[in-house]
């Protein structure tokens, strides 16, 4: 691991349908957790010069952000036929290599889909305040969302049209992506009153550090009471 540190959360995700449609809503994940990967500290740099002189000098720091954290992964599941009792009549494997559809996170437990939109100012402002950011800052939510172009996504009965809502994208061999381009695009909803983060699935794909992964997210975390997040996907 070189000075350019990262923090990330490895994850693989094993999943469940409840139902065979052709747009079920998201569903809740069972989590296979696998690493999470944190940096240590970064060794300082020295100059020896003579006493008597004045050294003009450039710093330049690369500190890890408190205020956000990254889940990557692979994506596994099947279609089921289920009853209200856990018991299967059938089921459909998947091929991992061939799996569509979101990944989403949330603070909140029950996301109400049937109420999903582009997040506007008002929670996000709302969202920001609870994380304990100002919204002028760099690295506040609605200044690392501020592009507005992604794909469209289809949300159980809803649909997001493409291009409508607050956007990023997180980065592909240590580099930034066109937004237009962006082999991880990361969009912000919300259920009125819940922010959700979703990000379509991408089988196989070029990642951060050179690895191939199905998702790449990044969520934005309280440094003084770490946030916790569950974890929804909607296969296609």
């Amino acid at each position: 691991m070189n000075g350019r540190t990262r923090w990330i959360a490895a994850l693989a995700i094993a999943l469940t349908l409840m139902a065979v449609q052709a747009h079920a809503q998201p569903t809740g994940t069972t989590i296979d957790f696998n690493e999470t990967d944190a940096p240590g500290e970064a060794a300082p740099d020295s100059r020896t010069d003579d006493g008597g002189s004045i050294t003009t000098m450039v710093v330049d720091a690369l500190q890890q952000n408190p205020r956000w954290k990254a889940y990557i992964g692979n994506i596994t599941g099947s279609l089921t036929l289920d009853d209200s009792g856990g018991s299967t009549i059938y089921n459909w494997a998947l091929d991992p290599s061939e799996i569509t559809g979101e990944i989403y996170s949330s603070r909140n437990d029950s996301v109400s889909w049937i109420d999903i939109q582009c997040a506007d100012g008002a929670t996000i402002t709302s969202e920001e305040t609870f994380l304990g950011m100002t919204s002028t800052a760099p690295d506040s939510l609605s200044n690392t969302f501020n592009e507005t172009i992604h794909p469209a996504l289809s949300i159980g009965t809803q649909n997001i049209g493409a291009d409508t809502c607050n956007s990023t994208s997180t980065f592909v061999n240590s580099a930034r992506q066109s937004q237009a381009a962006a082999d991880f695009p990361l969009i912000l909803l919300e259920d009125t009153a819940n922010i959700v983060y979703v990000s379509p699935i991408n089988p196989e794909t070029t990642g951060y550090d050179g690895s191939t992964f199905d998702f790449q997210m990044i969520l934005a975390n309280n440094p003084s009471a770490t946030t916790p997040y569950y974890f929804y996907v909607e296969l296609g």
